[in-house]
């Protein structure tokens, strides 16, 4: 059996990209939070509506995916790399001749040889694939020894397959829609708009609900996350009840 593990030489480097990213993230994050208070003092009808029907949505949107992330990202802004480097210290990526297995704190995930149907190579990584669509293992390309991997996959028979995007592309298109639903619910008048918005939104959340029920590793971490795939059906039934009593 071979263990593949994080050099300390590619922690080091992805604590430094993450910082990178943190810094890009707050800086965005702040400029929405500015932003959207100007708007709110000088043009409030342009953020709000005319009767400033959607201000809860709006405020409790911009809390929970742009001020809350922001204040927990500053509060965290020390702590959160040092567990980031535990994680990535207790890492490991175990192949044998009975399957794979990627172990480490919070979870560990295995498939069996005779589980894995093909390995889709990414720019980032290794996703191996089972029959199950929604389980799977990624093995990522910074991780020690990535090439040798790659060569004990390919000796066991499964077929390794380049490709540039990730291999469940409906759930990237899922994510995108998803935060479409919650701007037109926010910014859509008209009742003809909203109905169809509500027919859309339905239908992803419903989708998206199968998706990560479908997954038996994401399942007990996202067992009631996932319930929040519907924010945008509650929100575009409450906009559209507000604009069929006008």
């Amino acid at each position: 059996m071979a263990v593949y593990i994080y050099s300390e030489q590619q922690i080091e480097s992805i604590i430094r990209a993450t910082k990178r990213f943190r810094l890009r993230n707050c800086a965005v994050a702040t400029v929405i939070l500015v932003a959207a208070c100007l708007v709110a003092s000088f043009r409030p009808e342009c953020i709000f509506g005319a009767r400033e029907q959607a201000r809860i949505w709006v405020v409790a949107v911009l809390f929970v995916f742009v001020a809350g992330p922001l204040v927990d990202t500053l509060w965290r802004w020390t702590s959160r790399p040092l567990r980031l480097q535990r994680f990535l210290r207790e890492r490991k990526i175990e192949v044998s001749a009975e399957g794979v297995t990627v172990s480490g704190a919070p979870s560990v995930r295995r498939l069996a040889c005779n589980e894995i149907q093909s390995a889709d190579e990414v720019p980032w990584g290794l996703y191996l694939r089972s029959p199950n669509r929604y389980r799977w293992i990624l093995i990522p390309a910074k991780i020690e020894g990535f090439e040798q991997v790659k060569r004990e996959i390919a000796e066991m028979g499964i077929p390794i397959v380049r490709s540039a995007a990730p291999p469940n592309w409906e759930e990237l298109a899922g994510a995108v829609v998803f935060i479409g639903t919650m701007l037109c619910a926010i910014f859509a008048h008209s009742a003809s708009v909203l109905a169809a918005n509500l027919l859309i939104s339905v239908l992803v959340a419903v989708v998206g609900f199968l998706i990560v029920s479908a997954s038996p590793d994401n399942l007990p971490k996202m067992r009631w996350a996932r319930f929040g795939i519907f924010l945008p059906v509650a929100m575009t039934a409450s906009m559209l009840w507000t604009a069929m009593g006008k």
